[in-house]
């Protein structure tokens, strides 16, 4: 496992010029960039060169794919249905999707892929969640309110690898959208463990990761301090320290020198909308369920050869 850095320090974004399917003036700052865009290569940069990134789907592939092909060319993308070292060509539809075994260094099975995550082999991991509260717990079971578990209010899809992730990889970074009724005093359910109540009380349960080391959202990225809390440290363009403690129910902790979260720059868009041609994370378009095989598979062949050139380019 490679060392990395303090909790919530992102890399800066790189000095060198980024320009993965040859746009003009890759280095610019994007001026046509969404929130979602600027989310995804917000947490693209929580990712190190050379690191190993346990990523699942959907935001967190692309953010992976994005880093691996722009500021962090030597990182490792795992995923949990057996794959180590891949390049997908973009976003899949499932975990269970072979496209994210294209060019992998080594393809085994999950079973595999957990216990190597138990040793602490993995650096980072990227999850997502339905709530969060201070000390990073976060919920993606259940919101219960006033019902029961057996009948909460909102089922949510489940843990999936994200308790093993918080458990075991070297940090962990959370990808959620910011909302008052998610950012809560107390998770429902803790689906997986943050810093839970206390300092150190990880270590006495035998957690071999770190923890949550970045929250990322539309609004802010926010890392924790030493005492595993919660601490805002940049805000996007356009929303200010009191938009985002309007979102969040605790008394939250604010960095003396809150800064601006850098935007994307043309060639980082550029590429995200070339790992998600049909927009179907990027917005959430019907796309794939509207038009016939052999059209979305034109469209998924045509940017993937745009990104197998640029793979070939800087293996030469």
């Amino acid at each position: 496992m490679s060392e990395r850095s303090t909790a919530g320090e992102a890399a800066e974004p790189s000095t060198e010029s980024v320009n993965p399917v040859r746009v003009d003036r890759p280095d610019e700052t994007a001026d046509d960039y969404t929130t979602t865009e600027l989310l995804a290569v917000a947490a693209a940069r929580e990712i190190d060169d050379g690191e190993t990134a346990f990523i699942g789907v959907g935001m967190s592939l692309m953010s992976g794919i994005l880093a691996k092909h722009t500021h962090a060319p030597d990182c490792q993308l795992v995923t949990e249905s057996g794959y180590i070292g891949s390049v997908p060509p973009g976003v899949v539809q499932s975990i269970s999707d072979t496209i994210l075994g294209v060019d992998a260094l080594v393809a085994t099975d999950q079973c595999e892929i957990f216990i190597d995550n138990q040793r602490g082999a993995f650096d980072v991991g990227i999850i997502g969640a339905g709530q969060i509260d201070s000390r990073g717990n976060t919920n993606s079971t259940a919101v219960i309110g006033d019902a029961t578990y057996d009948r909460p209010k909102v089922r949510l899809p489940g843990s999936g690898g994200s308790n093993d992730i918080m458990t075991s990889c070297g940090r962990t970074v959370v990808m959620m959208r910011q909302q008052r009724r998610a950012f809560t005093t107390e998770v429902d359910y803790v689906t997986a463990p943050g810093h839970l109540d206390r300092s150190g009380r990880r270590e006495e349960l035998g957690f071999v990761g770190g923890g949550p080391a970045a929250v990322v959202t539309d609004m802010a990225v926010f890392g924790f301090d030493d005492d595993g809390e919660m601490l805002l440290e940049t805000i996007h363009p356009g929303v200010s320290v009191d938009d985002v403690r309007d979102e969040v129910q605790w008394d939250l902790r604010v960095a003396d020198d809150v800064r601006t979260t850098p935007e994307p720059t043309r060639g980082e868009v550029a590429m995200l909308r070339a790992i998600d041609p049909a927009d179907v994370v990027l917005r959430g378009t019907d796309y794939v369920y509207e038009v016939g095989f052999e059209e979305w598979s034109n469209t998924v062949l045509d940017h993937w050869e745009q990104l197998r050139t640029v793979q070939n380019e800087t293996d030469d």
